[in-house]
């Protein structure tokens, strides 16, 4: 009798552990037997990534967690904003021009004011006075030193604006027709020349007015042949040199000088 139990027990031992070789062979064999299609190959390496991708979110998360716990913990000093920092810094290099042809700022004194301007050496005076000072009564017709439109006083003395630059007047005197009340020889001039039909178009009239103003500062009672020979630089298209000549005389008239 005990025999026979011993041979159940050994049977009831041995029939599960049969059973489960038989199923795990069955699944390797099935395993085995089963084809890898494309398809479920696919399917396989997307399951694996989406469950890689939702435990990195998870581990990510969790680090985001951890940090923010130990942000938390941290305490903070306040720093005072009269607080100085003891780090020096060098000073920048400062900046040295080295184009010769680059912008500068000039001053110039005209008709009694002085103008800061930036200009290039290039530039002209007539250009500045005109374009960057307003002053258009200056004219610039032929730019060559030949009509006498764009004649300034610099210094007293008569020069053509389209040849002298810009730079070489800072520092001195220039005054131009602008001038009125400033200057008595000019007010004078720029009252009798519509008198005496001084000019037609008058297109070179400021010219005309200042080459006559250093005639009558120099000399107050020209002659004919003085104001001829003081207007001889001064081109009038319209011709009207005899009226010219006519104003000149009544302008020194109006100053005392004829």
């Amino acid at each position: 009798m005990k025999e026979k139990k011993r041979q159940k027990d050994s049977s009831s031992v041995t029939k599960p552990e049969e059973a489960k070789s038989k199923d795990a062979g069955s699944i390797v064999t099935k395993v085995a037997d089963t084809k890898v299609t494309r398809r479920t190959l696919m399917k396989g390496t997307a399951a694996v990534a989406a469950v890689v991708g939702v435990s990195s979110v998870a581990m990510s998360g969790r680090k985001v967690r951890e940090q923010g716990s130990t942000a938390s913990s941290q305490t903070y000093t306040t720093i005072s904003p009269t607080a100085s920092n003891t780090a020096t810094i060098p000073p920048p290099a400062p900046v040295v021009t080295t184009d010769p042809f680059g912008v500068r700022t000039i001053t110039l004194n005209v008709n009694g004011a002085n103008h800061s301007v930036n200009v290039e050496p290039r530039r002209m005076l007539v250009d500045v006075l005109r374009e960057d000072l307003g002053l258009i009564a200056t004219k610039r017709p032929c730019d060559r030193m030949c009509c006498g439109a764009c004649t300034v006083l610099i210094d007293g003395l008569p020069h053509e604006s389209c040849t002298i630059m810009a730079v070489r007047a800072a520092g001195h005197t220039i005054v131009t027709s602008e001038i009125t009340k400033g200057d008595p020889v000019v007010d004078a001039l720029q009252q009798a020349w519509p008198v005496a039909d001084g000019g037609q178009c008058c297109y070179c009239a400021s010219g005309q007015i200042m080459a006559a103003t250093y005639l009558l500062k120099t000399n107050p009672n020209p002659s004919v042949a003085d104001i001829k020979e003081a207007l001889s630089g001064n081109l009038c298209r319209c011709g009207n040199y005899l009226h010219m000549i006519d104003a000149v005389q009544l302008a020194a008239s109006n100053l005392g000088g004829a």
